[in-house]
């Protein structure tokens, strides 16, 4: 059986406003990540910016929620919308914890750097999530 695609082409949908803000979106994370690009991360290693990755992914995926629901599959979407708070709390998380823990004793955060390197795994998003709620840096 042939496979179902859906295309939407109520105007009212397509021309809604979402689309326009998935569109700012995607090109401040672009722009966001192209001015950090030059900054090394302290604490690591890595010679180039860890956010401009995290940024990059996150257009990636702002670009394909906006792809995901022009074609209509709403529920696509919210997996896609799940991906992009994930890549928010590791982003959060990873500078948070670099912050507590960067010194000039400690020059690179060896949990993140292997990471980074594929040596360690990051920890669950639970673990992660009570870091940053727990976190005095962060409190209003």
């Amino acid at each position: 059986m042939g496979r179902l695609t859906l295309q939407v082409t109520d105007k009212a949908y397509t021309e809604h406003r979402i689309f326009t803000e998935l569109e700012r979106y995607a090109e401040f994370y672009e722009r966001l990540a192209m001015s950090v690009f030059s900054f090394p991360t302290i604490g690591t290693k890595s010679i180039c910016s860890i956010d401009t990755y995290v940024y990059s992914s996150m257009q990636g995926t702002v670009e394909s929620i906006k792809a995901i629901l022009l074609a209509g599959r709403i529920n696509d979407a919210y997996a896609l919308l799940r991906k992009y708070h994930d890549s928010a709390v590791i982003n959060v998380y990873s500078n948070l914890y670099l912050q507590d823990n960067f010194s000039i004793d400690n020059f690179v955060v060896e949990k993140i750097h292997n990471w980074l390197q594929g040596k360690e795994k990051l920890p669950e998003h639970r673990v992660m999530s009570q870091y940053i709620k727990a976190s005095d840096t962060l409190r209003v």
